[in-house]
């Protein structure tokens, strides 16, 4: 952007900023360089603030003929673009404007592309600025520990930091267009993200990157796509939330605005009569409360196990609920003027699905030696329970653990979430069929000897310790098909093999180890029968509605809840929608309330492990939620990252977006003394 507002801001407040970035240049996939933004437009600001430094950025965004990947992927494999590129820098950067401080680096949408070829980018591009005596920076995604949300797994932050002489880490967008409304740079987040970026990059070297800007999503439609988010400015959110700024012929008002107590960032509802987060009950049975990542939730949790053991629990509602008190009262418009919808209400519940699971006979979580002994049958003693923290245990042993019953000819499904603690295979089995996974990534599918299907993997993981290194495989047998089930957690498995079968039907059900294996989660369930966990019931002045069930064909439901498909298709194949593990959104319209009449609403969990978040009652037409950062936002995170990781400051997306009061908190603040100089 290049407005009014940045140029004021460069104008006012410019003895505040110590760099600025020139989003100048876009680079394409030969290494070639195309000026998009003047930077002599800079001009009067450097003779006013001779101590700010002025880095020239290059972007693989914005060229006409590659995408993002496309552009990333021929500097990775071609060391003649990388060379040109090099080049480029220097003559199009450095010789065309010699005051650039430095070249910074936007590379970005690189997919789990190879680290190496990834960083010899880097290396070329601070190489070249090295030998001219300049300095090299880079925006680099957001990782944790545990590897990027958004699937830029190319990044290794010690080989990148110790090539650069800067890094900023974008840590935004958590929240994004795409998802469901949350912060953006949630607070638990950005703790993960500064814990492992400044352990492996000097801490000179690293700024914290905020969101200046907010995020605003229909709660009701989509508005670009499948995308229910847009982006925008602190003032179209203060616009918003001031009732100067209505859409649809929707009233306008004004609402309270809260601050989210991890991120610090502000957050609200327009068009919303009365809400609730879900523990703000009257009453509740059979349900448990919880929080994750700052979310607040309910939940009705599935039973372990069936009585009597071995069979198919009934996982139906029973008598679980939940009460609360709502009023929708009118609210105040920007006239001062009391208003109500002006055609009803919807009431929308937030809420969390999972894909259907089979029928539970038995889920254990690995929680005691006992049930141990009780659910399986072993050769000799190898497998141990073992007690990890008082919240975690697993199964940990070698060789043979069976199920102790016999399950005759019944279609199964055997589910296990482990990790390799030496080199080896795991495998189960089901009425003579196996599921084999070696610690060098060979997956097969197996009856006896034969081999009917396989697949090579990564290599996984082993030795690492308690809870990581983990990995979920199922296998699903049926009278005449098998199929396996592969993935990082119990959540993300995609069918990998099938084949068609002759099951023995032996009634045995086991897994087996030909070294140790940790397992931490076994689960067994019915072959054909599902257990949705999508949908709840709402009961409101006498009238009840279904919320969340997922259209399906093909199928057909017993009197437990549980469905089964006609033909030997799995689940999935049975819909269209997709079921994401994202906050969702579901919609009584023309639900019985009137004004300011305070009534009673209950939920019956219709599903199990569905998590229910806030409750809404807003225009009958739909409401808009949004969440972005003022000026708190930004003081706050500006302390934590000099306090709590010693980095050396913070990075905004960007300028011209921020509520401008931000600069008036830095008022009388000491630039430090190497950020005064001019450097040419």
């Amino acid at each position: 952007m290049w407005n009014e507002r940045i140029r004021w801001v460069l104008e006012t407040f410019g003895d505040r900023l110590t760099d600025v970035s020139l989003f100048a240049w876009s680079v394409n996939i030969n290494g070639d360089l195309r000026e998009t933004f003047n930077p002599a437009l800079m001009d009067e600001y450097r003779a006013k603030w001779p101590h700010i430094r002025f880095w020239g950025c290059f972007r693989n965004m914005d060229d006409p003929d590659n995408g993002p990947y496309d552009i990333f992927q021929g500097l990775r494999g071609s060391a003649a673009a990388r060379a040109r590129l090099a080049d480029q820098v220097q003559s199009e950067i450095f010789e065309a404007y010699p005051w650039i401080h430095g070249v910074d680096i936007d590379m970005e949408l690189g997919g789990n592309g190879d680290p190496v070829a990834s960083e010899s980018i880097f290396e070329a591009v601070a190489d070249r600025a090295h030998s001219l005596g300049r300095l090299a920076s880079a925006a680099l995604p957001p990782m944790t520990v545990d590897g990027s949300i958004g699937g830029e797994n190319w990044v290794r932050y010690a080989q990148l930091g110790s090539m650069l002489d800067h890094v900023a880490v974008m840590s935004y967008d958590f929240a994004w267009g795409g998802s469901a409304p949350g912060p953006i740079s949630p607070g638990w987040w950005l703790e993960q993200v500064y814990d492992w970026a400044a352990s492996q990059i000097p801490a000179s070297k690293l700024s914290m990157g905020l969101p200046a800007y907010g995020r605003f999503w229909s709660i009701h439609r989509y508005y670009i796509g499948e995308y229910r988010g847009q982006s925008g400015t602190y003032y179209a959110g203060w616009q918003l939330f001031n009732g100067l700024a209505p859409w649809e012929g929707h009233h306008k008002t004004g609402w309270i605005l809260y601050r989210d107590p991890g991120s610090r960032t502000l957050w609200g509802i327009t068009d919303c009569y009365d809400w609730r987060y879900p523990n703000q009950i009257e009453a509740s049975r059979g349900v448990n409360f919880g929080t994750f990542n700052e979310r607040p939730y309910a939940v009705r949790y599935g039973l372990p196990s069936a009585s009597p053991i071995w069979s198919v629990a009934d996982n139906s509602v029973g008598d679980a609920l939940i009460n609360y008190r709502i009023n929708p009262a009118p609210v105040v418009d920007n006239t001062g003027a009391l208003v109500s919808p002006h055609n009803g209400f919807t009431l929308t519940l937030e809420m969390l699905k999972r894909s259907p699971v089979a029928a539970t006979v038995i889920d254990d979580y690995a929680n005691s030696a006992q049930q141990l002994g009780d659910v399986y049958e072993q050769d000799g003693s190898a497998w141990k329970f073992a007690e990890v923290t008082d919240t975690y245990s697993q199964y940990r042993g070698s060789g043979r653990l069976k199920y102790a019953a016999g399950f005759g000819s019944r279609a199964m499904y055997s589910q296990a979430r482990f990790q390799f603690a030496a080199a080896g295979r795991f495998g189960l089995t089901v009425q003579g069929i196996t599921a084999d996974l070696s610690s060098g990534g060979h997956l097969r599918l197996m009856q006896g000897a034969a081999v009917l299907a396989e697949q090579w993997l990564d290599p996984r993981v082993v030795g690492a310790a308690a809870g990581s290194g983990r990995q979920s495989m199922a296998l699903r047998v049926r009278e005449g098909s098998a199929r396996v089930y592969f993935g990082s957690s119990d959540s993300n498995m995609f069918r990998l093999l099938q084949a068609d079968v002759s099951p023995a039907f032996d009634g045995v059900v086991q897994l087996d180890a030909s070294a140790a294996v940790w397992v931490d989660h076994l689960y067994l369930g019915d072959g054909w029968w599902y257990q949705p966990r999508e949908a709840v019931e709402v009961e409101l002045n006498g009238r009840r509605q279904l919320l969340g069930r997922v259209p399906r064909t093909g199928i057909r439901w017993d009197n437990a809840n549980r469905f089964r498909p006609l033909a030997d298709v799995d689940e999935h194949e049975t819909r269209t929608a997709e079921i994401s593990l994202d906050w969702d959104y579901d919609h009584w319209q023309d639900v019985p309330l009137e004004p300011g009449a305070e009534t009673f609403l209950t939920v019956r969990p219709t599903d199990h492990d569905v998590w229910l978040g806030r409750l809404m009652v807003v225009d009958r037409d739909g409401a808009t939620m949004a969440y972005f950062s003022d000026t708190d936002t930004l003081t706050y995170w500006r302390g934590r990252a000099s306090h709590d990781w010693d980095l050396q400051g913070i990075a905004l997306w960007s300028l011209g977006q921020e509520d401008v009061r931000f600069w008036e908190t830095l008022e009388g603040g000491e630039l430090p003394p190497e950020t005064k100089r001019l450097n040419v």
